[in-house]
């Protein structure tokens, strides 16, 4: 049974990484800081892509919400019942995907505006879902911080996945300092925020890889 959960694990975070990776190739939103012309003919005119990238990000969720759920019951079952840390991990995950699923509306209700709405509403909402985006960082350090505890305490994983996540923990603290500045072009949020983000998805796939692994080698072994 834990074999085929840990694969089952493995294979939803596989999913959210390539789901991700799909998404780079969508179109983005124009600039943060674009005229509500700009703003509107860019996502009138790529709208089917607009849409293939919410669909490709709420399907990440969906994803991501199982591999959480399977690595919170990995961690839950080397550190007990009332393990601080896997508790961390859980709640800060959940608020985590929470977050960017509020992102998301945000961005969902952008592309829909773009041709029925008030164009001059349009650089608001499209402020609102770049710094919505920013509220993601402390939830993520949190999670971080949850599955370096974890792992270190218990060795549910392997002792370098959880020096991963801390250093993951520690870069996405410098995208904290995004709330001090009033535009995108800061090494803060780029640093902290697309290096954080990318440390993440190594973690995900690392962490992924490492559950299929040992689920063979122990499906082997019992056979």
């Amino acid at each position: 049974m834990t074999s085929r959960w840990d694969r089952i694990t493995a294979a939803a975070g596989l999913l959210f990484v390539a789901l991700v990776v799909a998404s780079f190739f969508t179109p983005s939103i124009p600039e943060y800081g674009s005229t509500a012309d700009e703003l509107a003919a860019g996502i009138t005119d790529e709208r089917a892509g607009h849409q293939m990238s919410l669909l490709l990000g709420f399907l990440a969720d969906i994803a991501f919400l199982v591999f959480l759920a399977g690595v919170w019951s990995r961690f839950r079952r080397h550190e007990g019942s009332g393990g601080m840390m896997s508790g961390l991990f859980a709640i800060a995950g959940a608020a985590f995907v929470a977050t960017i699923l509020i992102a998301e509306g945000i961005y969902l209700a952008l592309v829909q505006a773009a041709e029925s709405a008030d164009p001059s509403t349009l650089p608001t909402i499209a402020a609102l879902d770049y710094w919505v985006g920013l509220c993601t960082v402390p939830v993520a350090v949190a999670m971080m911080i949850g599955a370096t505890g974890a792992i270190l305490s218990t060795h549910a994983l392997p002792t370098w996945l959880g020096y991963l996540s801390g250093v993951n923990a520690v870069v996405l603290v410098l995208g904290l300092g995004g709330v001090f500045e009033s535009s995108e072009e800061t090494w803060f949020v780029a640093i902290g925020g697309f290096g954080g983000f990318l440390l993440f998805l190594i973690w995900t796939l690392a962490t992924s890889i490492v559950l299929l692994m040992r689920s063979r080698h122990r499906t082997e072994a019992t056979a």
